[in-house]
């Protein structure tokens, strides 16, 4: 796990893929959260498999501070990843988002007619590569899962990503599923100035 940035009030770090962003109920397994004594909370968080930039705080104050920002939408945060099938254009995913109840024993989200909360996700193709499509994703919205649910209702599911249709086994043979947060932009806690904090892929 590298470490891309600190100071007094806040940690940002490159999450590596399979460790979790905060601990879990098995004690001995390490997580990001969990290998910093000097970090109190995190602002937002990462899937298991995907890997990326990643904030934590260092003190309450900042972590309330970060919490609004993410809340109030102020932060820019742009993933990478590879999905199946050829995807042509910049698009617009815009629908409303709920559990859809486990799928060998994983909760999955799936777009709703009425009630769920609203997501927006702008994807943009960056590349073909042999069948599929590298792609760049914009959140403009903050959803569980938001990225993988509207890619994969769009025909064009994550590399791996088994949960949202990818074809069985390719998990296990990839190691992960293919999406990385690449870009994150927050207004610092203590002087309010914008910061980019950025990860290449490791994929």
């Amino acid at each position: 796990m590298k470490i891309l940035y600190e100071d007094g009030d806040l940690i940002v770090v490159s999450k590596p893929a399979g460790m979790p962003s905060e601990p879990t109920r098995d004690k001995a397994r390490p997580s990001v959260l969990g290998s910093f004594e000097r970090a109190v909370g995190l602002p937002h968080r990462l899937d298991l498999d995907t890997s990326g930039v990643l904030v934590l705080a260092k003190n309450k104050a900042a972590l309330a501070k970060l919490n609004s920002s993410f809340e109030s939408k102020e932060c820019r945060k742009i993933y990478e990843g590879l999905v199946h099938g050829e995807l042509v254009g910049e698009q617009r995913f815009e629908s409303f988002l709920a559990s859809g109840g486990y799928r060998s024993g994983k909760e999955f989200f799936h777009s709703v007619r009425s009630g769920g909360k609203k997501a927006i996700t702008l994807v943009r193709p960056l590349r073909v590569e042999d069948g599929k499509t590298r792609v760049e994703c914009e959140l403009l919205t903050g959803r569980t899962h938001q990225i993988r649910v509207h890619l994969s209702e769009a025909g064009h599911p994550i590399v791996g990503d088994e949960l949202y249709g990818a074809p069985a086994g390719e998990h296990r043979r990839v190691g992960r599923f293919l999406l990385h947060a690449r870009v994150l932009e927050v207004p610092h806690p203590v002087t309010g100035e914008v910061a980019r904090f950025e990860s290449p892929p490791p994929f």
